[in-house]
């Protein structure tokens, strides 16, 4: 599950985006970001993170908390360059009805919306 439909935050705020997974086997969970009129793309990973992840440039983090089957999105001070639609999702490995083994991909989204220092929306789904 994930933080549904929209956010709506002033510029500055803290960003938490919610992403909790119930999968028993090996999850491997992504963040992906769609800014308007762009395409779909990686955000932020789990397993591989490098310092050239967008989501690290722009100041994002998450901690994959396999326990508690967790992996949410935070940002101290938002942006306005921030607004975008984020999707959470969770990959696994099952296996098939003839006992091949098959990657799935589990995807949830939320739209983050942010006020400009006016009040005015600058985005909008």
């Amino acid at each position: 599950t994930q933080t549904e439909g929209s956010v709506i935050i002033s510029q500055g705020d803290p960003v938490l985006l919610n992403c909790t997974y119930q999968i028993s086997g090996a999850p491997v969970p992504f963040w992906y970001v769609q800014y308007p009129n762009a395409v779909l793309r990686l955000f932020l990973r789990d397993i591989g993170r490098v310092n050239s992840d967008e989501g690290i440039r722009k100041g994002f983090n998450a901690t994959h908390e396999k326990k508690s089957q967790s992996f949410h999105l935070w940002k101290p001070s938002s942006d306005l360059s921030d607004s975008a639609t984020y999707y959470c999702a969770v990959s696994d490995t099952v296996r098939g009805r003839a006992g091949e083994y098959v990657s799935v991909l589990f995807l949830c989204k939320v739209a983050l919306n942010l006020l400009n220092l006016y009040g005015a929306v600058t985005f909008l789904l």
